[in-house]
């Protein structure tokens, strides 16, 4: 006889609080179990919840869900879930309620249809410990058993997270299980491990609205076990639709920027409302700012939009080609310095000083630098004064206001490109 297992897991309930998506994690949990209805066991490879301590709203949704499967529920806790050690997580919590049977780093057994089903679990530690808190447990598989061995974890070259790097690798993982299973990431994979499957099922909602969350839909995997071994995906169908769309512009004017973006929304329609990550990168036209805030009020009654602009007027891309000619021409650092001030000094009308201020930069005197500087300009507005003699006394002021207005901001850009933080 066959034997189903679903694997779900990342439910994330509670994700979204207070928001427009605050149902979407119940939504896609309830659809995942009656999907799953006619398997024999469930595994949940953590982060059940999406807080340590859930309030106690969520506590009792999940209790409602779960005392609906009448199957055997196997879990481990996640990071989301983790806490010190001697605290009770949620997850445990569950299982001394009697939802479900919780690892960590300990195996459990069961027949199902003559079959010995034993499932080995380690829940979610930090990524730093991940490899040896696995080698001090070194489990082993059972004898006559289909083996399963799940953990919460990133495991190269399946990375959550890249400023927290794994610890572990595929090959890190115990020889002689039949299934290998991995809860965190939230993408789904499937390939194998020495000869046997591997599978990440991927969270039940998407968390963070990238590249990555577009591509691949929501859903669960369903393992048969009979002669052989077959996996399948489940995919939920009333789920939100992720869109991801990144415009790089070269150069272009803001209205122009913003009518390709309103062309592209215009033609997305989804019954429920999408989730949109709109980014754009690159060069606008030189004096102009790109405002999406315009593009966020039209459609926040059509889609749930994430809206991400980094984009860089000309003068700063003239800097970054000035910084990479001079890294091409492979000139010292310290040629590379007095470049870069002697190009800013010219902006200020002061390249005659670059090199006595480079100097005092050099020495780490900032001060000296400063009213090096200070004087400088003092001579440079005396000389403009005797100038503007002949304009009459309230133009004057208002020129020299003018220029005071333009010069500041410029003085501070000095400092910065020149590396130095001034107190």
């Amino acid at each position: 006889m066959t034997v189903k297992i679903a694997v779900i897991s990342d439910l994330h309930f509670g994700f979204g609080r207070n928001t427009e998506r605050a149902e979407d994690c119940w939504e896609a949990a309830e659809e995942a179990f009656e999907k799953a209805k006619d398997c024999d066991m469930i595994i949940l490879p953590g982060d059940i919840f999406d807080e340590k301590i859930p309030r106690p709203e969520d506590w009792a949704k999940a209790m409602k869900l779960l005392s609906k499967i009448k199957v055997p529920v196997v879990a481990i806790h996640g990071t989301h879930e983790r806490r010190g050690r001697g605290l009770i997580n949620c997850v445990e919590g569950l299982e001394h309620a009697g939802f479900l049977k919780h690892l960590h780093c300990e195996h459990v057994v069961y027949e199902i249809k003559g079959k010995k089903i034993a499932v080995h679990g380690m829940s979610g530690v930090p990524e730093a410990y991940a490899k040896e808190v696995l080698q001090q447990w070194n489990p082993k598989p059972v004898e006559g058993a289909f083996n399963i061995f799940m953990l919460h974890q990133s495991i190269h070259p399946y990375i959550y997270n890249p400023i927290e790097p794994p610890s572990l690798r595929l090959e890190d993982l115990p020889e002689g299980f039949d299934l290998y299973i991995s809860g965190h990431i939230h993408w789904r994979e499937k390939t194998q491990i020495r000869g046997k499957p591997f599978i990440i099922p991927g969270s039940l909602i998407p968390t963070q609205i990238n590249k990555t969350e577009a591509k691949y839909p929501k859903g669960f995997f369903v393992v048969e076990l009979n002669e052989n071994v077959e996996i399948k995906f489940v995919e939920l169908e009333n789920q939100r639709k992720v869109f991801y769309k990144e415009f790089k512009v070269n150069n272009e004017n803001p209205s122009e920027i913003l009518e390709r973006i309103e062309e592209y929304l215009d033609g997305i329609e989804e019954d429920k409302k999408p989730l949109v990550r709109i980014k754009v990168t690159g060069r606008i036209e030189k004096g102009t700012s790109l405002d999406l805030s315009y593009i966020r009020e039209k459609y926040k009654d059509k889609l749930l939009l994430s809206l991400s602009v980094r984009v860089e007027e000309e003068e700063i891309e003239n800097k970054i080609k000035l910084l990479r000619s001079m890294r091409e021409s492979k000139e010292s650092v310290e040629e590379m310095g007095m470049k870069i001030l002697r190009e800013n000094l010219k902006e200020l009308n002061l390249s005659k000083v670059y090199e006595e201020i480079f100097d005092f930069l050099v020495e780490g005197n900032v001060d000296g630098a400063l009213v090096h500087l200070l004087s400088e300009r003092e001579e440079k507005e005396e000389e403009e004064e005797e100038k503007v003699k002949v304009l009459d006394r309230e133009e004057f002021e208002r020129e020299l206001f003018e220029e005071e207005e333009e010069t500041k901001p410029k003085k501070t850009n000095l400092l910065a490109w020149a590396g130095v933080e001034n107190d």
